[in-house]
């Protein structure tokens, strides 16, 4: 989504890189959940037919809540002993999680509850994943973030619901931006640049603020949103997203060029093609680089990873604006999300434990003691770290900053050669955009 450490385990960033090899993500808030304190109905007696309890196959491949899950399934079963939930993490997203996903799927046997990765409503448009609205009601919709639900909907379905939203800012060190005469933050991209530049001149050797370059997709994350920003209309990327309009829309050839003009004019680190997200994050803890755009998946690796110290006064700033005075969008997809099968026979069990995963008090302590960013107002609302209470108040301006239809690897290669300087006409490589996105099946 994810976005996470891309080391050992795939998170929510790094499943967007094999999307389309298969399209052809401080203190505790509360203590625990006990099991009486949701949910509220009385068990069911789901049982399977031979009258064993019924199993609810529950696939991920999100580590960020592994250490939750176990303390959550064994209260829900305490409470319904006629269910019993298989949790499968399968964080190797290219080796394990995505085939095994499109194998059940192949075979109408997907999982009961499953992270749908960027097949939701192509599923959903096949029978294959459940109606939440018809299943759950329109009423279980009505909490969460817009911007947490609007991708995964074809029509007045809505085939998934966020887990944990996302929202994008600069993290930043306010010691090193003092260093440099930097009093307060930017509110344009223009701006931004100014002040990169202002702390790479201040500080000998400093990086600056550094963004994820290294693969097409991280890249999407900062130039995605200027197209909303072109247009102060989210539902833009999606007709993008689904040729509803070309890629040389006017709209996507400006966003080209303000992303042109922040390579351009130092905005960034050099040399930025050649880090990781892993490579940002070291030089953010070292003190050689003053700021880093990225998302709020990184605050749980910021805690265990980042210097005590920099924990205490790090910060985090808005995405610039596309012009000074602007409205600062957001990335926010909801990187992470889960869907119901339809055709399980075991499908009213799923229903039962995915009310009780959402519902407010687990929800909201999951996401809390997990320090993740949350889909629902109410779960936002009981946010108490720092970083992601700052960047859960920004949900309300979230936007698409990655695509869901069949062109997303035709636009992430575009947007890596445009960052590597291979091509430098925003006109141009709106052309290949489009020439590639034009050659898709979107039926």
């Amino acid at each position: 989504m994810n976005k996470k450490d891309p080391r050992v385990t795939l998170s929510r960033k790094d499943f967007l890189r094999v999307a389309s090899l298969a399209a052809g993500g401080a203190a505790l808030a509360a203590c625990a959940p006990q099991a009486t304190q949701a949910p509220t109905e009385a068990p069911v007696s789901t049982t399977s037919a031979g009258g064993q309890p019924a199993v609810v196959r529950f696939w991920s491949w999100y580590t960020d809540q592994q250490d939750q899950f176990p303390k959550v399934i064994a209260d829900f079963e305490a409470l319904n002993p006629n269910i019993k939930i298989d949790l499968q993490i399968k964080a190797d997203v290219t080796g394990a999680y995505l085939p095994a996903l499109l194998a059940a799927a192949a075979a109408d046997d997907l999982p009961e509850i499953y992270a749908p990765h960027v097949h939701s409503v192509e599923f959903g448009k096949q029978g294959l994943g459940a109606d939440l609205v018809k299943e759950l009601g329109a009423d279980f919709m009505t909490d969460f973030f817009p911007s947490t639900i609007d991708m995964f909907k074809d029509g007045d379905a809505v085939y998934a619901v966020g887990w944990m939203a996302q929202t994008m800012g600069i993290y930043y060190d306010p010691d090193l931006f003092a260093q440099a005469g930097i009093d307060g933050e930017p509110q344009s991209w223009e701006e931004a640049i100014i002040v990169a530049n202002q702390l790479k001149s201040k500080l000998p050797g400093n990086l600056g603020i550094m963004h994820t370059g290294s693969d097409g997709f991280s890249v999407c994350d900062t130039w995605l949103p200027m197209i909303t920003g072109a247009t102060d209309d989210p539902d833009t990327l999606r007709k993008l997203d689904w040729h509803e309009l070309p890629w040389t829309d006017q709209s996507v050839v400006d966003a080209l060029t303000l992303y042109r003009k922040t390579l351009d004019e130092g905005m960034w680190q050099e040399n930025m093609t050649g880090m990781t997200q892993e490579s940002c994050r070291t030089a953010l803890y070292t003190g050689q680089a003053a700021g880093y755009y990225s998302g709020s998946w990184n605050p749980g690796t910021f805690y265990k990873e980042g210097p005590e110290e920099l924990m205490k006064r790090l910060k985090v700033m808005k995405t610039p604006a596309f012009a000074p005075g602007g409205r600062n969008w957001t990335g926010n997809s909801a990187g992470a999300a889960f869907s119901i099968a339809n055709h399980s026979p075991n499908k009213d069990a799923a229903l039962t434990f995915f009310k009780y995963l959402y519902s407010p008090d687990v929800y909201g302590w999951t996401m809390s003691d997990s320090k993740s960013m949350p889909s629902t107002k109410t779960a936002a609302d009981q946010v108490t770290d720092p970083l992601i209470k700052t960047m859960a108040s920004w949900l309300g301006d979230g936007c698409r900053h990655w695509l869901t239809g069949p062109a997303g690897q035709v636009i992430a290669d575009a947007i890596m050669d445009f960052t590597a300087g291979k091509t430098t006409d925003p006109v141009a490589v709106a052309q290949l955009m489009e020439d590639g996105a034009a050659k898709l099946d979107y039926s």
